[in-house]
């Protein structure tokens, strides 16, 4: 949507806490590199690393996802009060424990896709093991989202006080819907790995790609419906 007067940006100054944020979020990223523990020092090792791209590009992806709607967040309201800072506190926590299922859980997917040749970095010695892993990802991704769609709806309490338009009442309102309904998918996925037989478990993992259709589509629903409500100029 085109930059409007009633969708202000408030935090117009990078905030200590958005500066320890983007810290927190780069280490987590850190993490994520593909060849964290020592620099190969053969070809195979090399070509050993290279293939953990996919997972480590997956990764970063979805971190830089919940990252940049901290900062939106951020620069919008520019809050920076005890809940405000409790919670933002909270995200970077979960962050720190969720890096590793998040990179185990890709690198998974894609050595599944490659049928191995893409390699995986962590291996399962049971089907009840790999639910427990898949309802361990899943909490990590219901939670992160359901801290960004509660920084949104604590924004929303603050309507008044931050002498919000009707519009931008309704947006910040939908905002914190949308985050619920991502963080739905990992309550939606841990369900399915205890409900599906032994034949279908995978499908448990399957359905976080839908949000690569549903993500863009309640984007622009959110978009329109705002635009609705914006008086003409």
């Amino acid at each position: 949507m085109k930059p409007s007067p009633y969708l202000p940006r408030r935090g117009r100054e990078m905030t200590r806490l958005e500066t320890f944020t983007d810290a927190a979020f780069a280490f987590a990223v850190t993490l994520l590199a593909i060849s964290i523990d020592e620099i190969p020092n053969d070809y195979e090792g090399l070509l050993l690393a290279l293939k953990g791209t996919p997972a480590f590009a997956a990764s970063f992806a979805l971190l830089l996802l919940y990252w940049r709607a901290h900062q939106n967040w951020s620069q919008r309201y520019g809050l920076e009060d005890l809940p405000s800072v409790l919670m933002t506190f909270s995200l970077v926590l979960v962050v720190m424990v969720y890096v590793y299922p998040l990179k185990i859980m890709f690198s998974a997917a894609f050595s599944f896709m490659s049928n191995g040749w893409l390699p995986a970095s962590f291996e399962l010695d049971s089907l009840h093991q790999f639910r427990v892993f898949v309802t361990i990802f899943g909490i990590g991704m219901a939670t992160l989202s359901g801290l960004i769609a509660a920084l949104y709806g604590y924004a929303w309490t603050k309507r008044d006080e931050l002498e919000m338009h009707a519009a931008e009442r309704f947006d910040t309102a939908a905002e914190s819907f949308v985050w619920l309904a991502i963080g739905s998918f990992g309550l939606i996925s841990i369900t399915l790995a205890w409900l599906l037989p032994d034949s279908l478990l995978h499908l448990s993992t399957w359905v976080y790609w839908l949000l690569i259709v549903i993500g863009p589509v309640l984007d622009q629903v959110q978009d329109r419906l705002v635009s609705r409500r914006l008086p003409a100029d």
